[in-house]
């Protein structure tokens, strides 16, 4: 079963129709979802910082976003809850070794990088850069280059 990492700014673009970028990752994101083969995953880092710009940029729109991603009403996403135990940690601490100090990786990608081993996950979707050129990581971007 395929599966992609996804990344807070497209679920952003994503779930607001109103944001900047809503369009181009709808019509990149839809064929993916609609195939049932083809899964969506996010670690406890990223819908933390997803539900600060929800609620911080949407308001009331943006809480019951967050509510129904909680309430599991969007049934092509699923949240792994994968830095709960030491163990997690000290991978994350090693791939903040290995990346942290020679690319723009910081603890948050180094989050997802550890999610993305742990669920044998290639490909993330995502409009940051810092995870292009980092072995065993796929990057697809929906956005046209430069914007």
């Amino acid at each position: 079963m395929p599966s992609f990492f996804i990344d807070t700014n497209i679920l952003w673009w994503y779930l607001v129709e109103s944001s900047k970028h809503h369009q181009e990752v709808k019509v990149f994101l839809d064929p993916i979802i609609e195939n049932e083969d083809n899964s969506l995953i996010v670690n406890e880092f990223v819908m933390i910082e997803l539900f600060h710009l929800l609620v911080k940029r949407a308001g009331k729109k943006g809480y019951q976003i967050a509510r129904n991603l909680l309430d599991e009403v969007y049934p092509f996403f699923e949240v792994n809850f994968d830095a709960m135990q030491k163990s997690d940690l000290s991978d994350i601490l090693e791939i903040l070794s290995k990346h942290g100090m020679t690319t723009p990786i910081g603890g948050r990608d180094a989050s997802i990088i550890h999610s993305m081993r742990r669920h044998k996950i290639e490909k993330i979707i995502t409009h940051d850069e810092d995870f292009d050129n980092l072995p065993g990581i796929t990057v697809l971007n929906p956005i046209s280059p430069g914007t």
